[in-house]
């Protein structure tokens, strides 16, 4: 690429000019100034803009575990179980690591194509005066996991279990997802001619 085509990729500097600056300047040089920062500006704002637009893209598409990179999800003392997600021929399958929670004490919503697992985990770990944790490495208080479903699935065929630590949860695809044979219909004596 030339030096003339990096000068016209590159978006014009805003200048910001102080009151006394302003003064100075001939009223035409000032209106000139002007219109070239509002044009440089709104190029800056449109490709902020667009660079808003892809994150947000992301964070739809990965979910929260997106938001937590990009330290939106909040300062909330929130962790996330590890998940694992199957996608089979009639239906999706969801595995949450989950140790040590019961039924209880998990929520579980589908929103459109995002599910969600939400509860509390106590570890169970407790100090008293003169005890000292020296480490602390299971995760405890609340969690949530937000995962996007990859096809539509049917909200009114779900089902979960939890069994030695383990979340299952079993989404049915929905009627439009789920592959069909399609018959072809023999056409004997009716053939092309030769």
């Amino acid at each position: 690429m030339s030096t003339a085509e990096n000068h016209q990729a590159d978006p014009e500097p805003v200048h910001v000019s102080t009151e006394e600056e302003a003064g100075e300047q001939p009223q035409a040089e000032q209106t000139e100034q002007s219109e070239t920062s509002g044009a440089g500006a709104q190029k800056s704002i449109d490709r902020l803009r667009t660079e808003f637009d892809k994150l947000l893209g992301i964070a739809v598409e990965q979910g929260e575990r997106a938001l937590d990179k990009l330290g939106l999800f909040g300062n909330e003392a929130v962790w996330m179980p590890r998940v694992d997600l199957l996608e089979q021929e009639e239906q999706v399958q969801v595995y949450f690591d989950l140790p040590g929670v019961t039924a209880e004490e998990i929520n579980i919503t589908l929103a459109g194509n995002m599910l969600t697992v939400t509860g509390t985990r106590s570890t169970g770990t407790t100090t008293t005066t003169g005890q000292t944790v020296r480490m602390s490495e299971r995760p405890s208080g609340q969690f949530r996991r937000s995962v996007p479903m990859p096809v539509a699935v049917d909200p009114d065929k779900v089902t979960a279990s939890v069994q030695n630590g383990i979340l299952s949860v079993l989404l049915e695809k929905s009627s439009t997802e789920k592959p069909r044979q399609i018959p072809i219909n023999s056409a004997s004596g009716a053939g092309f001619a030769s």
